[in-house]
């Protein structure tokens, strides 16, 4: 990311119509309320995405917020990054999504949240 120059201005993704096609290949029964929020269950995790650009506005970035205790969540986000011709950004380790990162990502996280939760415990 330290590579990316400040000034830089990302392409655009697709407009709004687009950009919630492409979400709805991927994620098969996605669906957004009135507010442009994208709600996605998949198989131990859930997706929620704002896409609430209008249909013919250009949309400059899609963000992933992915709940669960799935591996398989790692893979959609990627799944989606490659629909849209773009890349996935983990901000666990600050670092782009690779297929070869996302199961050590997704170990992190697992121990991160064991660690929290262990603390929790009286």
């Amino acid at each position: 990311m330290d590579e990316i120059p400040e000034d830089w201005d990302p392409p655009s993704l697709g407009v709004g119509r687009d950009v919630r096609a492409v979400l709805a290949e991927v994620l098969p029964g996605i669906e957004y309320s009135q507010g442009g929020w994208g709600d996605y269950e998949g198989p131990g995790f859930s997706i929620s995405t704002p896409v609430d650009e209008a249909d013919d506005a250009p949309v400059a970035g899609v963000s992933l917020f992915i709940r669960g205790d799935s591996e398989a969540a790692g893979h959609a986000a990627l799944a989606v990054a490659d629909a849209l011709k773009s890349r996935a950004f983990d901000t666990g380790s600050g670092d782009f999504l690779t297929a070869d990162s996302a199961q050590s990502a997704f170990g992190a996280w697992r121990t991160y949240r064991d660690r929290v939760l262990d603390q929790r415990e009286p």
